[in-house]
């Protein structure tokens, strides 16, 4: 309990206390004078970030004190408390002091920082139960490495601030921070702050979150960066976010995250395919169902349909909050991994990456893993698509011989099953698809000989051809003598260790002996 001064000047008794919030909110880098926050009263906003600490604060308490936190709630003002520790091994801002690399270290470091935070918010008066949103700022979305420290440190802060009675959040970049820590399972925070600035002013929606996560009033959303605004005459630079979550005012309590839904796996029933998930794939306590398709949607494919609903109303559920892992126990052999909404019409799958509802992996003995965001058909189809071109191909002539190599080409269902050597556009020599250099001695005299690769699948797709690899005849020299002299011939063999020294040759040959000697042993060369 607080007595603080009410706006007419009288004294009322005010409960400081965790609550929902929903509206628009800022944040600066320090507190605001109460004078302030009473001119921004004509502001459309009614909560407020502080910074409460952290070894990367870039400000000082400045207002920042229990009687100040008292009075804003008191004026009604929301918080939305915040600290700056430790940021990822990979930020790219500079100067800032980093979260090792080493998993225990990060853990052991997380929960130093939620009992740092813990202490400095009850010396600001914020009671039990109040959110803390750890300040993680963006970082490199591809570096492994950085994502398992980040994971490690929100893991033990979270867990931390519920020993301490705290409510665990993050603010972070939707892309880096916020990707990451939702692939915590049970210590994903229990609040959320979501950067990005597209604008949006509401907290669903975002492409990198899903909105089956932190969906019952537990989120913020930053929306637009630092800017200045001026409100009753007073001019603040702020961070502008749309609030559904919880903060420290002065209505209830904000009510209690929703259970984690269990992870699980269900079979198709024919022992030829498994999906399984994670907790929180699923925003409640999901049907989940793997049936075969009817018929088969290739003569030697195999198909399956994923569906998930929700028990309580029956409904599909159209999206997940983590893939769902299919296992297709049949090897591919060449088909081409593939989607459906109808059973009917097939698309073929990308390879898994970042940023597809959809990919599959080829694992090592023949078999696919499918993760997915989204229900739908399944299966694997005859492949019809062709694999990529060759690139990089290069030729050099080596004692005679043109040396051709290339780079692997890429195929949608599996691996290269071999490249044919195209000589003038018809094969002449085919490698299999591990090996990437051949070597070809046939060349048309006085005409252009043209060498292109191409990649073949385990389909028998074949590739569009690489570039060209031009040869054409080196000019015969103009001091050689139309009419060669018996010994040139015997002489060129005997300096290439094939019989004797003839003795018609000249001790001292002439210079033009040499220049067709050479011309001899690279009648050919790559046009460049």
């Amino acid at each position: 309990m607080f007595l603080v001064a009410t706006a007419g000047g009288s004294a009322a008794t005010q409960q400081t206390r965790a609550t929902v919030f929903t509206g628009y909110g800022f944040d600066a880098c320090t507190a605001p004078s109460t004078n302030a926050l009473q001119a921004w009263s004509a502001s459309p906003y009614r909560a407020v970030g502080i910074y409460l600490g952290g070894v990367n604060r870039a400000c000082k308490d400045g207002n920042l004190s229990a009687t100040w936190v008292a009075t804003s709630v008191s004026m009604g003002w929301n918080l939305l408390p915040l600290y700056v520790g430790l940021q990822a091994p990979c930020v790219g801002q500079t100067r800032l002091q980093h979260i090792s690399t080493v998993p225990a270290t990060a853990a052991t470091q997380g929960r130093a920082a939620a009992d740092d935070a813990a202490g400095l918010a009850s010396a600001f008066g914020l009671p039990a139960g109040s959110p803390i949103y750890f300040d993680m700022e963006g970082y490199s979305a591809n570096n492994s490495t950085c994502t398992k420290a980040v994971q490690s440190f929100v893991t033990a802060w979270v867990t931390e601030l519920r020993a301490n009675s705290f409510v665990p959040g993050v603010y972070g970049s939707a892309a880096s921070t916020i990707r990451d820590v939702s692939a915590l399972g049970a210590a994903m925070p229990d609040v959320i702050w979501i950067a990005n600035w597209n604008g949006v002013e509401g907290v669903f929606g975002d492409p990198y979150v899903s909105d089956s996560l932190w969906p019952s009033h537990q989120r913020v959303h930053q929306y637009k960066g630092g800017h200045q605004e001026t409100w009753g005459g007073v001019t603040i630079n702020i961070d502008s976010n749309y609030v559904d979550g919880a903060v420290v005012g002065n209505a209830g309590p904000p009510p209690p995250p929703p259970p984690e839904p269990p992870a699980g796996s269900v079979g198709s029933g024919d022992g030829k395919a498994t999906a399984t998930w994670t907790s929180g794939s699923f925003p409640s306590t999901a049907v989940v169902t793997l049936t075969p398709t009817a018929t088969a949607p290739s003569p030697n494919g195999y198909g399956v349909q994923l569906t998930v609903t929700d028990p309580a109303t029956s409904t599909a559920i159209p999206r997940f909050g983590a893939p769902v892992s299919l296992h297709l126990a049949v090897p591919a052999n060449g088909l081409a991994p593939s989607f459906s909404t109808d059973g009917t019409t097939w698309t073929p799958l990308p390879k898994l990456r970042t940023g597809v509802d959809a990919g599959y992996t080829l694992l090592g003995d023949g078999t696919v893993e499918i993760d997915t965001l989204v229900p739908g058909y399944f299966g694997l189809l005859a492949d019809t698509v062709a694999p990529s071109r060759p690139d990089g191909v290069a030729g050099r002539f080596v004692k005679g011989a043109l040396r051709l190599n290339w780079n692997a080409a890429t195929d949608n269902a599996g691996p290269i099953a071999g490249y044919d050597v195209l000589l003038d556009g018809v094969p002449s020599a085919h490698v299999d698809g591990g090996k990437r250099l051949v070597i070809v001695r046939a060349f048309h005299p006085g005409e252009q000989t043209v060498y292109r690769i191409r990649a073949l699948d385990l389909a028998g797709n074949a590739s569009v051809p690489s570039r060209a690899i031009v040869v054409v005849s080196t000019k015969r020299p103009t001091d050689v003598p139309r009419v060669l002299p018996r010994w040139v011939w015997g002489l060129y063999d005997f300096q290439h260790h094939k019989g004797a020294r003839p003795k018609t040759a000249p001790r001292k040959p002439p210079a033009w002996y040499w220049h067709w000697a050479a011309w001899r042993s690279a009648p050919y060369r790559v046009k460049a």
